[in-house]
């Protein structure tokens, strides 16, 4: 029962970053698969991947994920945990979006 009431929870979590972070120019968020675990794909913004580690860990304050240590193909991505609570999920990609306002 806890299971069918956490589905929609992680759901609305991930629709939550989806449609903050997807609004950041040269980012695509990729569908979940089966997990609570969003892949952010960063490439399209031109930046190396210390240029987006600074900019999301040291402006945003947000700690994903780095790609590049799920080996080759994960330049410029990063891992976002969404299974915690809607507020966080709002916050940081409140933080986020605001990190990478010059770029819109």
């Amino acid at each position: 029962a806890w299971v069918d009431a956490l589905m929609p929870y992680l759901a609305g979590n991930y629709e939550a970053s989806r449609s903050g972070i997807g609004e950041i120019p040269g980012a695509l968020v990729h569908r979940l698969e089966g997990t609570y675990l969003a892949w952010v794909d960063f490439t399209a913004t031109g930046m190396t991947d210390a240029e987006l580690w600074a900019r999301v860990t040291g402006q945003a304050r947000v700690v994903p994920s780095p790609g590049p240590s799920f080996g080759t193909g994960g330049s410029g991505g990063l891992r976002f945990n969404l299974g915690t609570q809607r507020a966080r999920v709002d916050e940081a990609v409140a933080r986020l979006t605001q990190a990478f306002a010059d770029l819109q």
